[in-house]
């Protein structure tokens, strides 16, 4: 095929053609020609380019362009500015000046004083994409700093109290070997395993919280719902602080709100064992910060009960907004929990301690995060806890909130949504127990206050299984406001409009990474990977189903075809490519079309062909990132959508 030229096509009309704003400029930087795209870019033509092109560039930029372009215009020097422009649509762009050869000079007509040639660009995608890149890299940058931090107090907080065994342990056997059986002090003994049994739990509780985080980091930690009535078998993890609550003498109540039994709470459905996690990691704070308080010390846990969910438990709790990512994480809603009627437990910690400031309280839910740098030097901790808190908590339908002032003391508050149920006839108590480890400690630490007289000058803490009834405001929905409730919604505000303010700040074509319930097969043979990869898109927002082999996708698919389909393309029965292909054929018969992303950990350009040609609509390469899955998943939705629009019209 040949193409002839039209020599009637003037100079101007190629020039309009030119994706790139193009415009002639004199020795005195006056306008002689330019195209189509300049005069978009620049919509206040002018014959003076430096007054029309500075009345385009943003207030933002304004000062440090036009400063430059001043200084590098009279020296006659090329020039080449970035900037965004200050229209509704502020777009980026790049503006070049270079002086023409004097041989290019004469076909313009011009004297010999100088041509300029100048191009503008709209650079917005490129912009975008170097402005996600940094926002990516000083995210990375952000999170290695936390994870080396991490790594440093885990390395601090076990090593310490290894060491502080060590020490003991050397000092017990000087005791038993090196002196008559009459010389022996029973009290330094009891003081050395006191020291070993308090590095113990310190120990477990650091390791606990590594584990579950990780779990639930990687969505691998499942709940296991029990019968149980909550009030009674709250009592349980809370008994294993009673000798150190004693030793350092802090005034202990447990009591329930009216709500409670208003609510007509008594067996329910409910994983208490990562509850009473919970309970646990806030006591073990409360009575670590009480201790170190002046003055009266004191701790009341209070249990409460809404039928809906709660929004704040008043005076002086306030939960930070869950999201909707939060509420997709809710693992209460399969069969196992049952049918029951939902309720709310609510659970409150009060203490007298020392107190949380409120830019303290912004931080204190986030991971590797302590109230301040000194807390962790002084106080100990992985700066884990209270956000395996707050993930538990969501897990379990709920939320956790803190309400505080310095040297005020602290209330934490959390609810968990439950199932009622009933306990049938004969059906066993499914109780719960501490462990082996937690059960020497609290041995020996009671062995401690007995060699020392504390039990005889202490009163012992009351863990009732049925607390006694009382009006427990931080413990019951409703209530009134007070000055700690307002001082308290603001904190909470405060961190929403942060939270709100860092995702305005994200470029506005920034993929959405979240689903809207479309339906999505995934098909994978790896059990472990069909278990994670659901489970974090369903958190995600997307309707997940799963299949194991492409014979069981070609088959599901036909009944009731999916929004997309994840294929795996290598799977026993049939493969990624076969299943496609299949599905394809059907879809010639019946109309429709779906989009089919195959997953792959091949990467030769023949193996893509291979997917490609059998009918699939684009490839993900293993290992891959969830925001590199879902953008994947969104592009192709998206493009699916279009296209029946297009159809439509």
């Amino acid at each position: 095929m040949t193409f002839t030229f039209n020599q009637n096509v003037s100079a101007q009309q190629l020039a309009d053609l030119l994706p790139n704003g193009v415009a002639i400029l004199s020795h005195r930087y006056e306008l002689v020609s330019v195209n189509r795209r300049f005069r978009e870019l620049i919509p206040c033509p002018s014959v003076n380019f430096s007054e029309c092109w500075l009345r385009s560039v943003h207030p933002d930029d304004y000062d440090r362009v036009s400063t430059g372009y001043r200084e590098v215009a009279t020296s006659k020097l090329p020039l080449r500015f970035e900037y965004h422009t200050r229209d509704p649509d502020s777009i980026w762009c790049v503006m070049t000046l270079d002086r023409l050869d004097d041989k290019d000079v004469q076909c313009f007509g011009l004297d010999d004083g100088g041509v300029f040639i100048c191009t503008i660009a709209d650079i917005t995608p490129e912009k975008k994409a170097e402005l996600l890149q940094r926002q990516a890299a000083e995210e990375a940058q952000e999170r290695k700093k936390q994870q080396e931090r991490f790594i440093d107090m885990i390395s601090h907080e076990i090593r310490n109290p290894l060491s502080a065994i060590v020490h003991c342990t050397e000092d017990i056997q000087e005791a038993i070997y090196n002196k008559k059986p009459d010389e022996i002090s029973v009290t330094s003994i009891t003081e050395a395993t006191e020291t070993i049994s308090l590095c113990i739990r310190h120990q477990k509780k650091i390791v606990n919280d590594v584990l579950t985080f990780s779990k639930l980091d990687a969505s691998m930690l499942p709940l296991s719902p029990r019968k149980v009535q909550p009030q009674r078998h709250l009592t349980i993890p809370m008994a294993i602080f009673r000798p150190e609550l004693r030793k350092h003498r802090i005034h202990f109540e447990y009591k329930a709100d009216v709500s409670y039994a208003e609510c007509g709470i008594d067996w329910v459905m409910a994983d208490l064992d990562r509850m009473g996690q919970v309970l646990v990691n806030i006591l073990s704070n409360a009575i670590k910060f009480t201790a170190q308080s002046e003055g009266q010390r004191s701790i009341r846990v209070s249990v409460g009960a809404s039928i809906e969910r709660p929004t704040s438990y008043p005076p002086n709790i306030v939960f930070f907004d869950s999201g909707e990512s939060a509420l997709r994480q809710d693992g209460t809603n399969n069969s196992e929990w049952g049918n029951g009627e939902v309720a709310y437990i609510m659970i409150a910690v009060k203490d007298s301690g020392i107190g949380v400031t409120e830019q303290a309280q912004k931080r204190l839910f986030e991971r590797f995060n302590q109230a301040t740098p000194k807390t962790e030097s002084i106080y100990g901790g992985s700066g884990l806890g209270l956000n395996v808190c707050r993930k538990l908590c969501h897990l379990h339908g709920g939320e956790i909130g803190v309400s505080s002032k310095k040297c005020h003391g602290s209330t934490f508050g959390f609810f968990f949504k439950v199932r009622r149920t009933t306990k049938e006839a004969g059906e066993g108590d499914q109780s719960f127990d501490v462990s082996a480890l937690d059960k020497l400690c609290v041995d020996i630490e009671s062995l401690g206050n007995e060699m020392r007289g504390v039990n005889e000058t202490t009163e012992e803490p009351q863990m009732s299984e049925n607390p006694p009834k009382d009006i427990i405001f931080e413990a019951r929905p409703g209530g009134p406001k007070d000055a700690d409730t307002i001082r308290t919604r603001s904190i909470a505000r405060e961190v929403e409009n942060e939270q709100t303010e860092r995702a305005d700040q994200r470029p506005p074509d920034e993929e959405k990474l979240t689903g809207d319930g479309q339906r999505i097969l995934l098909v994978e043979d790896n059990v472990i990977n069909r278990r994670i990869i659901s489970r974090k898109l369903n958190a995600l927002g997307f309707n997940m189903s799963v299949a194991s082999n492409g014979q069981v996708a070609v088959d599901e698919n036909r009944d009731n075809p999916f929004d997309c389909i994840l294929m795996d393309q290598q799977m026993p029965v049939m493969d990624g490519n076969c299943a496609a292909k299949a599905i394809r054929d059907i879809e010639k018969e019946t109309g429709g079309h779906v989009p089919i992303l195959g997953v792959t950990a091949n990467v030769r350009d023949a193996q893509q062909k291979e997917m490609m040609d059998a009918g699939m609509d684009d490839i993900i390469y293993k290992p891959y990132g969830t925001h590199e899955l879902v953008e994947k998943i969104n592009r192709l939705l998206s493009k699916e959508g279009n296209t029946r629009a297009m159809a439509g019209l």
